[in-house]
């Protein structure tokens, strides 16, 4: 595992607000853009982004989720979005902060979001590391089409959130 669920939940809170922060020097046509991804636009992506953060947090807490599909449109325009991605992360920040690192171990069963769905269980571990890594794939997605819109985006990985967030990793050159 990458890291304990809540350093996951900050590593994704600061990576977010990165990325939408940047996203929002964009034009509303900019951001909505097809650029042959597999979310279409940034706002597409940025969209998948936030419904997988509550599909992920849904399972967890035993609701049954109303999602259909994973390219739902939750919001159309970046404003709206960046507010709601803001909430979620605080969700998850809440959520993670008193998991217990011996539970980690214990499964988690969900149905998957297909049109003949399959029930799953993994070791909650394999869950939030999951989580992490499929955000960290489509904001690497969303960070490659903010750069073809001719803006430079700043670094949004684990290295650069933990010194940004605590030094850690910082070495002297030799």
């Amino acid at each position: 595992m990458l890291a304990h669920p809540h350093t996951l939940a900050k590593f994704n809170a600061w990576a977010n607000t990165r990325l939408h922060k940047i996203c929002a020097a964009l034009s509303p046509d900019q951001i909505s853009a097809n650029r042959d991804a597999f979310f279409g636009s940034i706002l597409g992506t940025l969209n998948h982004i936030l419904l997988v953060d509550i599909l992920y947090r849904e399972r967890l807490e035993g609701t049954r989720s109303t999602f259909k599909s994973l390219d739902e449109t939750l919001h159309d325009n970046l404003p709206d979005l960046s507010a709601h991605q803001r909430d979620e992360d605080q969700r998850w920040l809440a959520l993670t902060a008193e998991i217990n690192a011996d539970k980690l171990d214990e499964p988690i069963a969900f149905w998957t979001l297909m049109d003949d769905p399959d029930h799953w269980e993994v070791p909650k571990h394999i869950y939030f590391t999951n989580l992490c890594q499929h955000q960290t794939h489509h904001r690497g997605q969303t960070h490659n089409m903010v750069s073809q819109a001719d803006i430079d985006p700043p670094p949004i990985g684990y290295i650069e959130f933990r010194i940004d967030m605590d030094g850690s990793f910082v070495t002297k050159p030799l």
